[in-house]
């Protein structure tokens, strides 16, 4: 049975054509560093986008996020064009596995810019170093910090 809340499945060619052409024009920035996405890795970006949103629970009806990360990360120099397309899409999928993470309370460029920084230095072009060294460690330490926050509103209550 067909779950009937994913809706990016119901999209319309319409919508789908649009989400393509504003993903592609994103080359316009990142061919000044000589990675560019295909059609074809293009669409994988954008179905790789809809099964994250989709299997992290989410709503997303905007591809901001998704331009964001790709004008972002096309500045590293810790990406090749070889594997500009594949590291674009596991960013993407953690990029909406921290958004879970931190509880929605980080906001999209905060998190992003987060991610560009230590995928650039700790990590050095990582992705597995990114999202199960530095992402973890940091999304414990962060909600860590929110139940000391929330616990100290709590006694300032009472």
């Amino acid at each position: 049975m067909k779950n009937l809340l994913d809706i990016y499945s119901f999209m319309g060619t319409e919508i789908q054509q649009y989400s393509m052409g504003e993903v592609l024009a994103c080359n316009l920035e990142s061919q000044k560093y000589g990675l560019v996405l295909s059609t074809a890795q293009a669409q994988e970006l954008i179905e790789t986008r809809n099964r994250a949103i989709t299997g992290h629970g989410r709503v997303e009806l905007s591809i901001e996020v998704l331009k964001k990360i790709i004008t972002v990360f096309c500045t590293s120099s810790n990406i090749s064009s070889a594997d500009y397309a594949e590291t674009l899409n596991e960013l993407v999928d953690i990029f909406y596995y921290m958004k879970n993470e931190t509880e929605d309370n980080m906001g999209d460029d905060e998190l992003i810019d987060l991610m560009k920084e230590f995928f650039d230095t700790s990590c050095r072009g990582s992705v597995e170093l990114l999202k199960n060294r530095e992402l973890a460690l940091f999304a414990q330490k962060y909600r860590c910090d929110m139940q000391k926050n929330e616990s100290a509103r709590k006694e300032q209550c009472w």
